[in-house]
């Protein structure tokens, strides 16, 4: 009987919680867009990075190598570095979190809004991020605000975040964050290591 019981709950939840995600995720407004990429794009060096918002290791990365690494290597065109999308399931935020800086991406101002998302998951530490906290950071980097809740509120690049996330799975990646040089894992074990590696890589 007690099996019965908690199999029914079981059911109702999963309905509840397909009837709320059929709501709200509506793929048939779904968006094309291109992964957030900077710097040379020829390069013989490239780099991907999967991450997590909510991903305190992420957030780590942010803070210690990621902006390091955009402003010294990819915005002085010494490599390629582009952003994929991995909101790992058990993080209630990250999927939000992802699906904002999509829609910053669209406006141009991917790691503007990135570095704020990154912060502002520091700060909450595992604590729900509102809607109105995402649309706060994007009135702090100056986007257009309606252009931003629209895409937001229609789930205008579901469709990239899943194609990120099928790609994840198909390279069966070990955790969040990430790296990949030139589509094999760069393993690293601090800050000076991965700039050493990434310097021997980039000459």
């Amino acid at each position: 009987m007690k099996f019965k019981i908690l199999f029914f709950v079981f059911l109702l939840s999963f309905f509840l919680f397909s009837c709320t995600t059929q709501t709200v995720k509506n793929p048939t407004v779904s968006k094309n867009i291109d992964s957030p990429t900077f710097g040379n794009i020829n390069s013989k060096t490239q780099v991907i990075v999967f991450s997590d918002f909510e991903c305190p290791a992420c957030i780590n990365f942010e803070k210690s190598i990621w902006e390091k690494m955009l402003n010294n290597y990819a915005l002085t065109n010494k490599i390629g570095l582009t952003y994929k999308n991995f909101p790992l399931t058990f993080h209630p935020n990250a999927f939000g979190d992802a699906l904002a800086a999509m829609c910053a991406h669209s406006q141009w101002k991917y790691s503007e809004f990135a570095k704020a998302m990154y912060n502002l998951e520091d700060i909450k530490k595992w604590e729900k991020v509102t809607p109105q906290e995402r649309e706060k950071l994007a009135t702090d980097i100056s986007l257009n605000i309606a252009d931003f809740n629209k895409c937001v509120n229609e789930w205008h690049y579901i469709n990239k975040i899943n194609e990120d996330l099928a790609l994840w799975n198909k390279m069966q990646l070990p955790g969040t964050p990430s790296v990949y040089v030139n589509w094999k894992i760069l393993n690293y074990t601090n800050e000076q290591d991965f700039f050493t590696i990434l310097n021997e890589l980039s000459k």
